[in-house]
């Protein structure tokens, strides 16, 4: 499928039909010129044409004029003007001394009707010939003058003509341009609109555009629509199916129970931790779920340093976060570009991920960074090996069994970060154990 731009290609059909009309505009203009010039021409040689057929000396034996044209030049050897006149019956001619020794057809076929003659050194007339049958005589009566002035005024009218095309045909693509702009402007509303709808900003394609648009508008408004009501309906059979699974585990965990009374505790065991894992599952996938259900939201702009001391003082509370020293280095209370929910449950992963290893001390420290604001966590617990740190964010991957977790934490961690655009760097700390670098976006102002 071609990728041309659609403006490109209209202005291009532009270019291709304004250079197309106005070379025939200029082909037109220009014969319609000759054409008018040189019926100006005939008009002028009838009348020479009359006065010549006046002179003519009826009574002498031979080709005679009674008297000299008046116009000088036909007295002047190539002087512009001139006349011939043949007896078509002895073949006897006489012409202007302007003629010199050029011979002009005399074919008695062609009467009124304006001939060009091209002969030597450059001389190219037009002239009218007729036969006129007078005392007995049949003769043949050319007249004629140059071309040259003809040919001059008409170059010098397509020089002007080309000159007047090439502005106008300049003023008509620099409307055609500002037409196309104009016109295509509702796209590239449309492109802006739902832009915004990516971004979280508007939920739907506002009115306000043209009716030939309006299809359009309605088709994606219609999508959107649909979309948002597919997300819904899987979030409610999500919650549906972990509601109606909430029966079935507390009767496996009961069955474990009766299990373990009559003696088959590692049947029992096995019972509970199946049932456990498939809690953990459930739960994981719900979380997940109302995520992605945030990011067809409105986009919001959250706290950053309200969420952090919010979730310290909440796991100041919990039996490993009161025996922490938590250190909080916040600089400015900068907006993020995240949901307040996302950042909330991103916030607590990284904290009480932090507060599990640490041995006496977590520190949180917030700085603006070249790309959004960086959120850092440090704890000084016993870190993790360089070559396990790139296997963090895989899901159920835990390093260690006897600290309490299902190893979904830092996978949902990634999960919020690339919903948000957000990144997040792992490394080890200078007391040896994990530091955790997370970039977030600003929120726009």
């Amino acid at each position: 499928m071609s990728r041309v731009s659609i403006k490109l290609r209209l202005m291009g059909l532009s270019v291709l039909w304004v250079i197309g009309s106005l070379a025939a505009a200029a082909f037109v203009l220009q014969y319609l010129f000759v054409t008018t010039m040189e019926r100006s021409v005939r008009d002028d040689l009838e009348a020479a044409m009359t006065r010549l057929v006046a002179l003519i000396d009826l009574q002498s034996a031979d080709l005679a004029l009674t008297a000299p044209m008046p116009d000088p030049r036909y007295d002047t050897p190539l002087g512009g003007r001139y006349w011939q006149l043949v007896d078509t019956q002895t073949g006897e001619r006489i012409s202007s001394r302007s003629l010199w020794d050029v011979t002009l057809p005399d074919d008695s076929s062609a009467d009124y009707t304006l001939d060009h003659y091209i002969g030597t050194q450059d001389l190219h007339l037009i002239y009218l010939s007729r036969t006129i049958e007078a005392a007995g005589r049949s003769l043949r009566i050319s007249i004629g003058e140059d071309h040259e002035p003809v040919h001059r005024a008409a170059t010098a009218f397509q020089h002007d003509v080309i000159r007047l095309l090439i502005l106008l045909g300049a003023v008509i693509l620099v409307a055609a341009w500002l037409q196309l702009w104009l016109g295509l402007r509702p796209l590239d509303r449309v492109r802006r609109a739902v832009d915004d709808i990516r971004q979280g900003r508007q939920s739907r394609l506002g009115d306000g555009f043209p009716r030939e648009v309006q299809p359009l508008v309605a088709e994606v408004n219609a999508l959107l629509d649909e979309r948002e009501a597919n997300i819904l309906r899987a979030r409610e059979r999500a919650s549906d199916l972990a509601h109606g699974l909430k029966t079935p585990l507390a009767a496996l965990h009961g069955i474990a129970l009766r299990v373990r009374e009559n003696g088959s505790v590692s049947e029992a065991d096995l019972i509970d931790d199946l049932a456990f894992e498939m809690s953990k599952r459930v739960d994981y996938q719900m979380r997940l779920s109302a995520l992605r259900l945030r990011k067809t939201d409105l986009g919001e702009s959250a706290s950053l340093n309200s969420a952090i001391l919010r979730t310290i003082t909440v796991l100041k509370k919990t039996g490993r976060g009161e025996g922490l020293h938590w250190v909080a280095e916040l600089a400015k209370d900068w907006q993020v570009d995240i949901h307040r929910q996302d950042l909330i449950e991103l916030v607590g992963i990284i904290l009480e991920n932090a507060s599990k290893w640490a041995t006496t001390r977590v520190t949180v420290k917030t700085a603006l960074a070249a790309h959004g604001v960086c959120l850092e966590v440090i704890d000084d617990g016993p870190g993790i090996p360089p070559e396990r740190l790139a296997q963090l964010g895989e899901r159920g991957r835990r390093f260690d069994e006897a600290v309490p977790g299902n190893g979904h934490g830092i996978a949902i961690a990634y999960e919020i970060l690339s919903l948000n655009n957000g990144q997040v760097e792992f490394s080890a700390s200078e007391s040896g154990g994990l530091r955790v670098r997370i970039t977030l976006p600003l929120a726009a102002q």
